[in-house]
């Protein structure tokens, strides 16, 4: 079939097209399960398995090839450039302003130490 246009296929027509190249692929698949019973070779049963384990994965992939119709161009991302923090060398060079220190801590109050409670008297009673 000949296009003079650089649209794609109409939709129907590529699901038409998928699903029929899909379909003979899993009858492959068939042909594998029944030839790993009816063939005796144990290298060509070996390959017959691998062949129906695979051959579902090939075929979803083929099938949603066509499906992807976004145009992506190689373009990647590349964060904005960040500024570089001063060398250690850089800081101590600097006197430090006492306004400028920020210290992390947490504010309490020491009181002097507790008395202990005094001892209850243990007396026994006896009737």
């Amino acid at each position: 079939m000949h296009s003079i246009t650089s649209a794609a296929d109409p939709h129907t027509t590529d699901m038409a097209h998928r699903m029929k190249i899909y379909s003979a692929q899993m009858a492959l698949r068939v042909v594998c399960i029944i030839g790993v019973v009816l063939i005796d070779n144990l290298w060509v049963r070996i390959l017959l398995i691998l062949g129906a384990a695979l051959l579902p994965w090939f075929a979803v992939m083929l099938a949603n090839r066509g499906a992807d119709r976004s145009e992506r161009t190689a373009s990647v991302y590349r964060p904005p450039t960040l500024t570089e923090l001063p060398t250690a060398a850089e800081t101590q060079d600097r006197p430090v302003d006492p306004e400028s220190v920020v210290m992390d801590a947490e504010y309490t109050v020491h009181s002097g130490p507790r008395a202990l409670p005094a001892p209850r008297p243990t007396a026994t009673r006896r009737n």
